[in-house]
């Protein structure tokens, strides 16, 4: 009988765990008595309430109450095997950190919500860090004091920031490289360019006061608007046309933040949400590198990178604000 129990209580839990990480919440899914009951394992409520016991005394499911129904989640089963050792009061304190979610909680949280000395508090904080079951995490609303989540989970914005913030701060220079690349990507598909030949021109002479003859040449190409800097010659220049009207090969949202995450440009970039990078485009429109054309995006004439002010930040020479 014991091991018929033992053996659908493994059942079910490999099953919860196949549909936890076939949905949307992964592992954060949350599972009803219904949906359990829907997995065949008992026929039952009382026999499903008998194996979910067993499953919570080995640390492997939690209960939870959501919108006034019992509810339960799950837990990986190495960190189950590291909560099995825990004392009461380490406990105690897990399970506050653990209802926290991607939020986490401040330690004058837990104390207030368990009754626990700070003493004991603190000493079961550093318990649960050395077992890798919680990890601290910098919180841009107060840098000052640390709030704790679970080791395996990713803060939310709230707390971060959002990805152009690191440890609690904003990284000028990171929004500086990711401007300059996307300004790149953006310039492949902005305009043609086309070799402009100089045609000669007839020299005309000066007079000096001398009474001797100087001969005037004409400016180089350096003041023709579009010229690229780099591209102008003795007997031309290279410039910039627009494409024909109707034109739909300019890079969209979607399309520059696909070429963001597939060049795993940015460290967590798969954290980066289109409305993220709408953010950046719209400075980069506000700083005149890049405008809006249909659903797309192209390079201000005659742009061929960030402005000073970026190459600077991402040199690491000025520090300031790029989303004032």
């Amino acid at each position: 009988m014991a091991a018929k129990l033992e053996e659908d209580s493994s059942e079910l839990y490999e099953r919860c765990t196949n549909a936890a990480l076939n949905s949307p919440e992964g592992r954060a899914k949350i599972f009803g008595q219904d949906e359990l009951l829907k997995m065949g394992v008992v026929d039952t409520a009382q026999a499903l309430l008998e194996l979910l016991q067993g499953l919570m005394d080995a640390q492997l499911v939690r209960l939870m109450q959501m919108d006034g129904k019992i509810c339960y989640a799950l837990r990986k089963k190495d960190d189950a095997a590291k909560i099995v050792t825990l004392n009461d009061d380490e406990r105690m304190v897990y399970n506050q950190i653990e209802n926290s979610g991607t939020n986490g909680t401040w330690t004058k949280t837990i104390k207030q919500r368990t009754n626990i000395h700070q003493t004991t508090v603190t000493k079961a904080m550093k318990t649960l860090e050395s077992k890798k079951l919680v990890k601290p995490v910098k919180s841009i609303k107060n840098p000052a004091q640390k709030i704790y989540m679970l080791h395996h989970l990713s803060p939310n914005e709230d707390v971060t920031g959002g990805p152009w913030f690191s440890d609690g701060e904003l990284d000028v220079e990171l929004i500086a490289i990711t401007a300059e690349a996307v300004i790149h990507f953006i310039a492949q598909n902005s305009w043609k360019t086309v070799y402009i030949k100089r045609e000669p021109t007839p020299e005309t002479n000066n007079i000096s006061a001398d009474g001797t003859t100087k001969k005037r040449k004409r400016n180089d190409a350096g003041d023709i608007e579009g010229a690229h800097p780099k591209s102008r010659r003795s007997g031309g220049y290279e410039t910039q046309i627009s494409y024909p009207a109707g034109w739909r090969h300019y890079p969209t949202l979607s399309a520059i933040h696909h070429f963001i995450i597939e060049a795993n440009f940015l460290k967590e970039g798969g954290n980066l949400a289109e409305s993220d990078l709408q953010n950046l485009l719209d400075v980069l429109i506000f700083d005149e590198r890049i405008e809006r054309i249909g659903n797309g995006y192209r390079t201000c004439k005659g742009v061929y990178g960030p402005t000073e002010a970026m190459k600077n930040i991402s040199q690491g020479r000025a520090c300031v604000d790029p989303f004032p």
